[in-house]
């Protein structure tokens, strides 16, 4: 129901699907710039350090001398003596290395950061959609919650990395000790540790700004309601976004060859939009609220097991006069017939007319 549900919102408000990639191009052009500046002088100086060893030849000539089957003991010991040059260059660049090292981390903090700022815009548009089946412009909403986006992707970003480097640090030493065993074990487990940790981040942080955005909270609060909450639901939110990342996973890889990347950008920014949008669904779904799914088609979450679908004009009559919904398919017959023989019966003029 919320994954339906939510692809319907997604279909209805695609434009904003653009309007993420647009934003997302524009950061990773803040980051390659950044990074460059950062790290070209080291890396020039690496390449430089590594081009007077003559790397590349060698290592090409080695590989010959392999595949040929002329290999020598000489080649190895000229290997070995190749790789401690190496070590060499990189000992006598070890404050360099260092140094790109902390840049690496600053960028990604900074990237994650900036991108994680239109996610309470792009959920509040989502909610305005939702709510009352408005569409509010991503920009004016973005440049209007700056602040509020703000707040919210500095604590996200500040949480998220630690969490990120213990589960990163996590597969990484269990990769190892399977590798011991079976090769094909360790790809297998490696896999699948790495898709439970991307469900597990999404579940851990999925009504947060939700809550922000249609419960009206601050930001501290809203994650102490995300955590508080997600106790009673996080298995069915760990089960949905594990699926979503097997099928992101399979559509990054068809897209990446099928279309040489350029749909792999777009799949990004849809996923993007659509985790937001499943967040949002969840949230109503978990408090029993009603919600647009399309133009004039409303989900009244009030029934628990079997929420009702209904267009938005009855809605509006059921919220004024406080009335019970009922499904078209539910209405009988001979109600409507009844209420036809009652109306040409009141009406003497048509009865008239008729005669």
């Amino acid at each position: 129901m919320i994954c339906k549900n939510s692809f319907s919102i997604l279909s209805n408000r695609f434009s904003l699907v653009y309007k993420t990639l647009f934003y997302v191009l524009v950061i990773a052009l803040i980051i390659v710039a950044l990074g460059a500046a950062m790290l070209l002088p080291t890396l020039n100086k690496l390449v430089d350090n590594l081009g007077e060893l003559q790397l590349f030849d060698k290592l090409g000539e080695y590989i010959t001398r392999i595949l040929s089957g002329e290999v020598e003991s000489a080649d190895f010991e000229s290997i070995e003596a190749l790789f401690t040059q190496i070590g060499q260059v990189f000992l006598q660049n070890a404050s360099r290395l260092v140094l790109a090292g902390v840049f690496l981390i600053l960028l990604y903090f900074i990237g994650m950061f900036l991108i994680s700022m239109c996610y309470y815009s792009v959920s509040d548009v989502t909610d305005a959609y939702m709510n009352s089946g408005s569409n509010f412009p991503f920009m004016s909403n973005y440049v209007h919650n700056f602040k509020t986006s703000a707040k919210f992707a500095l604590l996200y970003t500040v949480i998220n990395i630690p969490l990120q480097i213990a589960f990163g640090l996590a597969i990484t030493g269990l990769a190892l000790l399977f590798s011991m065993v079976n090769l094909v074990l360790t790809i297998f487990i490696t896999s699948l540790l790495v898709f439970c940790t991307l469900a597990i981040n999404k579940t851990m942080f999925s009504l947060w700004i939700p809550a922000m955005v249609a419960g009206n909270m601050t930001c501290t609060q809203a994650l102490k309601y995300n955590f508080k909450t997600l106790k009673e639901h996080f298995t069915s939110m760990f089960g949905m976004f594990f699926a979503y990342s097997l099928i992101m996973a399979v559509l990054f890889v068809a897209t990446l060859f099928i279309t040489f990347g350029v749909g792999t950008l777009l799949l990004i920014a849809m996923g993007l939009v659509f985790v937001r949008i499943a967040n949002m669904v969840s949230y109503y779904h978990i408090n029993g609220l009603k919600y647009y799914k399309a133009d004039n088609v409303v989900i009244d979450n009030s029934r628990k097991f079997s929420p009702s679908v209904y267009t938005a004009d009855e809605a509006e009559v059921a919220e004024h006069y406080h009335l019970p919904q009922q499904s078209a398919a539910d209405k009988p017959a001979v109600e409507a017939q009844d209420g036809e023989e009652k109306k040409e019966e009141g009406d003497p003029d048509k009865k008239d007319a008729d005669e």
